[in-house]
This record gives structure tokens, C-alpha cells and sequence, in this order.
């Protein structure tokens, strides 16, 4: 019975002994590192997010609980090692061997756009008996942009047909079938009624004619993000951000220099070309803000009537048009600003939209975007 007893208490000064020691020492020597693995994505894109554990000593971490909030946007494909409520709350056991470094890699999807960062994480490690629980909090730095998602582009071509101009260019925006400009080798994607046939005939191979392309003058869109509704709906505003980003994005690609106009939280606008102003207006619109818009839309309108450049394109993309900004619009087209305005609706007719009353001036210049 003494032994019994001798050989329980010295487990139970082993037990005290050693748990005072890990409870010291175990986050020594220890650090945690949460990237991801790109600075930037678009919507829907898939992406993975990395945990790195290193203990950098002789003693053992059996069980390691690391711990951080993110986004619920970001939609892992493990949701089960989480919970969501406002955020999704990640929970990821593993175990650190001595001077090892552990690595996970958890696979998300990202989806919807936004600014995602990750700056704090909590370790949890246990005793032996897991009586006691060890805390400790790690500073971290993980950021990912995540811009809109574009708009397939034949979906926008009722918004491109507006804009045709006739400053020739040879960026393929808008084909003009009549303005020859010279024959090219055939490839599979071309009609045979593109066949120059005597083109084909002297040089022994297919040849096609080409043509001049028609490119825009300069194109201001103006974004305007005031709610249609006494409550903000979500859908309208991304999509309208989705649209006014794919505008900049294709006339961008056709060397069309835009400027973006936006009334989010806070006024701001954009001007420019190229990968480097692509990259401005990304970031811009990834950290965009519309639930506190103070700005209304014929405000938007009267600041930069004074701003716009003679022979610039307006394209105006709003689901809100109510009656005051549709007739500061219809002044513009009056006075010869060719503006085309793209309305996001709910529906496809617009029953339950502000443009069941479309003012004279404006009528065959609004492009109704149904089906949101």
C-alpha cells in the first residue's frame, strides 16, 4: 500500500514538476507565421492560406491549437475546423516536434471583394492531462485585395455600341468592315468570308483582308453608389462596382484612357491607362465603402458637369434615378455630352426599380442591366 501510494505521489510531483516547466517555457523558441498565398485575387478565384509553426527548441509541443478570425467572404473548404458568426473563426490542431517546422496549407475561395487581413493569432497549447490550458497571442501579418469580378464582355456591348467613335486605331474595340487597311495570314478563327482572294492567289496562301478599328475618345463612368431604397441593397451596388470596374478594364486594354468617378463613403476619382493605373483602380474599388453615402447622385452630376473635358464620353452607372438626377443627365445629352447611362436593375423590366418613369431627354440612352 505504501508503494502504491509512494509510486502515485511521485507521478504527481513529476505531473506538478512538469507542468510548471512547460507552463514556462513552452512558447519559447516558438513562432507562427499566417500568409497568403497572393496579394490579390479576384471574386470566385481560389486561393490558399498558409500556418506556419516552427519550435525552435528540445521540448516537445504535442498539441497546438492555433487560433484566428477571418472573413466569412472567404469561404474555406474545411469550414468544420471553424465557426461563423460576423467572422469565420479558424481552430487548427497540430503537433511541433522539437526543431520542426510545420506547415499547413488550407485551400478558400474568395467571395466577394474587399481588403482581408489577418493580424492577430492565439495559440493554445495544454498540460500532460490537459487539466491546464496555455494561452499566448501572436502578432501576424496577412493581407489579401480582392477586387470585382468582370463582367463577360459581350454582355457589355450594348454599353460599347454607344460609345463608337472615329478616331481609327488598330486595337480590335469595334470592327469597322469598310475601312481596309491590309491582308494577314489566315488563322482557323476567321470567317471565309474574310478570304482575300487575290491576296491568296499571288502569295500561294491564305491570306485575309484586315480592317482599321474604331476606338472611343476619352471615357469618364461615374459610379454612383447611392441606395435606390431606403435600405442599401447589396447586390445592386457590387454588381454596379462589377460593371463600372469592367468598363476600365476592357477600354483600358484598347488604350482608351478612362476616368473613374466615385461616390462610395468618400468621394474619389481615378485617371489614366496602362497596368499601373489598372492596378490603382483594383485596389480602389477591392476597400470600396457605400453604406454611408452622402453624395446623392444629381450632386455627383452637378460637381463634375463643370469638370468634363469637351469630346469625353460620359457612361453613367447608377441603380438609383430618381427623378432630379435623371433630368441633371438629360441636360448633359441636351447640351451635347454624349452620355450613356447603365442602370443595374433587380428585375429585367424594371417594375421595381426608379426607372419605371424614364424623363424625355434620357429615353434611348439608359441600358437596363436586368436579372441582378
Amino acid at each position: 500500500m505504501i508503494l502504491i501510494f509512494s509510486f502515485f505521489f511521485i507521478v504527481f510531483i513529476v505531473y506538478l514538476v512538469h507542468t510548471y516547466y512547460y507552463s514556462r517555457h513552452w512558447s519559447r523558441d516558438f513562432d507562427l507565421s499566417i500568409d497568403f498565398s497572393e496579394e490579390q485575387a479576384g471574386e470566385g478565384d481560389e486561393l490558399f492560406l498558409y500556418e506556419t509553426a516552427i519550435n525552435n527548441k528540445k521540448m516537445r509541443l504535442p498539441s497546438i491549437c492555433v487560433k484566428f478570425g477571418t472573413a466569412k467572404e472567404l469561404s474555406f473548404s474545411d469550414a468544420e475546423s471553424g465557426t461563423v458568426s460576423d467572422h469565420f473563426y479558424r481552430n487548427d490542431v497540430m503537433s511541433v516536434d522539437r526543431f520542426q517546422k510545420v506547415r499547413r496549407k488550407l485551400r478558400f475561395q474568395c467571395k466577394r471583394r474587399g481588403i482581408y487581413q489577418i493580424r492577430e493569432a492565439e495559440i493554445v497549447s495544454y498540460d500532460l492531462l490537459y487539466k491546464h490550458t496555455f494561452v499566448r497571442k501572436m502578432e501576424v501579418s496577412a493581407t489579401l485585395c480582392v477586387y470585382p469580378s468582370l463582367i463577360d464582355a459581350d454582355r457589355l456591348m450594348p454599353v460599347f455600341r454607344e460609345l463608337n467613335g472615329g478616331v481609327a486605331t488598330r486595337v480590335p474595340l469595334y470592327e469597322d468592315p469598310y475601312a481596309y487597311a491590309g491582308v494577314r495570314d489566315y488563322t482557323p478563327q476567321d470567317s471565309m468570308r474574310r478570304i482575300h482572294w487575290k491576296a491568296s492567289a499571288r502569295t500561294g496562301t491564305w491570306q485575309v483582308k484586315t480592317t482599321e478599328y474604331i476606338a472611343s475618345s476619352p471615357v469618364e463612368i461615374i459610379l454612383n453608389l447611392e441606395s435606390p431604397g431606403v435600405f442599401t441593397d447589396t447586390d445592386l451596388m457590387e454588381e454596379s462596382i462589377r460593371i463600372a470596374y469592367s468598363l476600365v478594364y476592357y477600354l483600358g486594354r484598347y488604350e482608351i484612357e478612362t476616368t473613374l468617378v466615385v461616390n462610395s463613403d468618400d468621394k474619389w476619382s481615378l485617371s489614366g491607362n496602362g497596368r499601373a493605373y489598372m492596378t490603382r483602380v483594383r485596389r480602389a474599388l477591392a476597400g470600396l465603402e457605400y453604406h454611408h453615402v452622402e453624395t446623392k447622385g444629381e450632386v455627383l452630376l452637378e460637381q463634375e458637369e463643370d469638370a468634363v473635358m469637351p469630346g469625353t464620353r460620359i457612361i453613367i452607372v447608377s441603380p438609383a434615378g430618381k427623378m432630379p438626377m435623371q433630368e441633371r443627365a438629360a441636360s448633359w445629352i441636351e447640351r451635347g455630352i454624349l452620355t450613356t447611362w447603365v442602370a443595374p436593375l433587380v428585375s429585367t423590366n424594371g417594375a421595381d426599380s426608379e426607372f419605371r418613369e424614364i424623363v424625355p431627354g434620357l429615353q434611348g440612352h439608359i441600358v437596363k442591366w436586368g436579372g441582378i
